[in-house]
């Protein structure tokens, strides 16, 4: 179910485009890991967070705020390398990711969230396991990412939704490239996707502009710090209809 728009007095919203992600099995994982997983209908963001939409948490004073930062490690924030509005939201950390999705779900009044490893996956590759978003081979100019074999490589993000032709099978953009995107599980005990201060390895997906082909595969699981705060690092977000209460 979709959520009705919610009006909050002084708050300026985060506008998202939800794209839904059908409930049924698909391929997870590659290689001697590949299996079938069936996951229920979920929501997901088409586009990473951009600046523009991850500055109304901070105008709200979302950094100083308690309630928004339970378990999590308080990080100060640090501005966007590159601070267009539509550029993605980067220098971000797993902690700051969770507590922006904590304060936009109080406001909307439905949960959102990081994605799971399972549901970023299934947006990326579709229902058939694809290697890269758009098919199973690299494509030039498909990926805001580091061809080897290009001279003309872009060296730093770009707006979101730039690559339309390296779209998911779902329609969603810049799954492959652009920025690494933070996913709620932790790396060596991904069934863990609770907040904590351990600062145990969170799973990022999707490689970046700083990121070869081989790392912008849709399969890739990569390991870093949940306080890290680099320029090729951003998220996306998700909500499941179950979360969602008539207005």
């Amino acid at each position: 179910m979709r959520p009705q728009h919610r009006q909050v007095k002084n708050i300026l919203l985060p506008d998202i485009d939800w794209v839904e992600i059908p409930s049924g099995n698909f391929i997870y994982g590659y290689g001697e890991t590949r299996t079938s997983i069936y996951l229920s209908s979920f929501y997901i963001s088409r586009y990473p967070i951009t600046n523009i939409q991850y500055q109304a948490f901070i105008n709200d004073n979302g950094y100083k705020d308690n309630k928004w930062w339970i378990d999590l490690e308080r990080i100060t924030l640090k501005e966007s390398t590159w601070i267009e509005s539509n550029r993605p939201k980067v220098n971000i950390s797993w902690y700051e990711a969770v507590a922006f999705t904590r304060w936009l779900s109080n406001y909307l009044g439905y949960v959102v969230s990081l994605p799971q490893e399972q549901e970023w996956e299934k947006a990326a590759r579709g229902s058939s396991g694809l290697i890269y978003p758009w098919g199973n081979e690299y494509k030039y100019g498909f990926a805001n990412i580091i061809d080897e074999l290009k001279e003309n490589n872009l060296n730093q993000t770009i707006a979101v939704g730039m690559y339309p032709h390296g779209a998911s099978p779902y329609g969603i953009m810049d799954m492959s490239g652009n920025v690494w995107e933070w996913c709620l599980n932790k790396y060596h005990q991904s069934n863990d996707i609770n907040p904590d201060r351990n600062g145990d390895m969170r799973v990022v997906r999707g490689g970046s502009w700083l990121s070869d082909s081989n790392f912008a595969r849709a399969h890739l699981r990569h390991p870093s710090l949940p306080f890290g705060q680099e320029d090729a690092w951003g998220f996306r977000i998700v909500y499941h209809s179950s979360s969602v209460k008539t207005l």
